[in-house]
């Protein structure tokens, strides 16, 4: 039987604790959730510390959470901030996707905090960083909607990391009205205009939780808590909370405008930075616009035309498992590694289609397109992308009739006249 964490979570094998892929020493769990269990992990290569997120493909399926994956992948693409989580590489196998992060070595703030409330002046520089990082998210179209000293980590310098986008939304979920209306966050940190249930802006949501965040560091509680959730509520909704005594008159003053609940007098992330009391000794946070090395959809490999595969196809790839959601209820959908040239493939295919009798409609270097066959009820569509420089993934997407000899068309004529092309792994992870 395989170990248990404390939630009833399926620990990492044996196997790969000591060796991920090769590259990665697994070591300690650092943390777990529901869907995801956060390792402790060497590179083999650099001997750098990292974290591994480990998301079980299984259980987010079930929970219908794949959207929320793929979005954080896009997410923490984009975010390159010396005060934000960095997220390095992203590997699969066939039961599960691994985020590897950069390693915050201080841990969670939430942890420092939790022991006593910090002095004015720490509570202040953990404030500019997090402001310089939210800021910096919402200039990039990325809106957290999730920030709380659990979400904080300190690196081995004690500089604040954000980390956890897994219910940040983008710029392109925003509605025609100009506002988000996913109900998420954590009950605590919620803003007042979530519960009323009429769309918000994601910008001034986040400036809402950081404000708690800052009571919090100061006063070392929350400002709005009740073991009754719609006490809470209400208390957070009428923003019914009181200042601890030895906080400052500048302090008081600018939480009093963090925690507004009318978004549209809201502080503003500009107005922050302008502050009195958040100017003492603020230095503008110097970073660089660098990226990962991964390919959006429409880039292409240098030299050709062939499409290079992002890190959602590589994770779609993975047996079982496929977060693109490109075809329909009526496609059938396969893919496989192949070591020949994507001149090759599509030679290949159209030679072994022709001979079946089907028509090529479409022939490009990268994809071709076929119809026809038994009653005129077969389309299929195979496209190519590189996943390596040695390897190429080969989509095929089919319809077929329902009954008769088109069923048959792929499976028992096509596919095996491409057998000798298709790569043979002794597993279907994805490298």
């Amino acid at each position: 039987m395989p170990a248990l964490d404390d939630a009833g979570n399926e620990e990492l094998p044996s196997a790969a604790e000591k060796n991920l892929f090769g590259k990665y020493e697994v070591g300690r769990l650092l943390g777990y959730g529901a869907f995801a269990k956060v390792y402790h992990a060497r590179d083999v290569l650099t001997e750098q510390s990292v974290a591994i997120k480990a998301i079980n493909k299984q259980r987010i399926m079930k929970g219908g959470l794949a959207a929320n994956v793929k979005r954080e992948i896009s997410i923490m693409r984009r975010l390159r901030h010396p005060n934000i989580v960095r997220l390095l590489e992203v590997l699969a196998n066939k039961k599960k996707i691994y985020f590897v992060l950069e390693y915050a070595k201080g841990g969670e703030l939430f942890a420092k905090v939790a022991k006593s409330r910090f002095s004015e002046h720490l509570s202040r520089r953990y404030f500019q960083q997090l402001i310089s990082a939210v800021g910096y998210c919402h200039s990039r179209g990325v809106y957290h909607r999730d920030l709380k000293p659990e979400n904080l980590l300190l690196d081995e310098n004690w500089n604040l990391k954000v980390t956890d986008f897994g219910l940040s939304a983008l710029t392109d979920q925003i509605r025609p009205d100009g506002l988000l209306h996913t109900l998420c966050g954590t009950p605590a940190y919620v803003a007042p205009e979530i519960l009323s249930k009429k769309g918000y802006d994601g910008a001034k949501v986040d400036i809402w939780s950081c404000g708690i965040i800052l009571y919090v560091l100061n006063a070392g509680y929350l400002p709005f808590n009740d073991p009754n959730l719609m006490v809470m509520y209400r208390k957070i909704y009428n923003g019914d909370f009181r200042l601890p005594k030895w906080t400052s008159p500048d302090l008081k003053r600018l939480l009093s405008r963090l925690l507004d609940t009318n978004p549209e007098t809201r502080i503003t992330v500009d107005e922050i930075i302008n502050d009195p009391w958040f100017k003492i000794d603020y230095k503008q946070v110097e970073f660089h616009c660098d990226h990962l090395e991964l390919k959006d959809d429409d880039d292409t490999a240098t030299g050709n035309n062939l499409k290079v595969m992002n890190a959602f196809d590589i994770i779609s790839f993975s047996s079982g498992y496929n977060l693109s959601g490109l075809l329909d209820n009526q496609e059938i959908g396969e893919r496989f590694l192949s070591t020949a040239s994507p001149e090759k493939v599509i030679e290949k295919v159209v030679e072994v289609a022709e001979a079946e009798g089907l028509t090529v409609v479409t022939r490009k270097e990268w994809c071709v397109k076929v119809v026809g066959g038994y009653s005129c009820n077969f389309v299929m569509a195979v496209e190519l992308r590189r996943l390596t420089e040695e390897l190429v993934v080969v989509e095929v997407r089919r319809i077929e009739g329902e009954v008769g000899p088109s069923r048959r068309i792929w499976k028992d004529k096509i596919r095996p006249g491409l057998s000798n092309l298709i790569y043979q792994t002794g597993s279907a992870d994805c490298r």
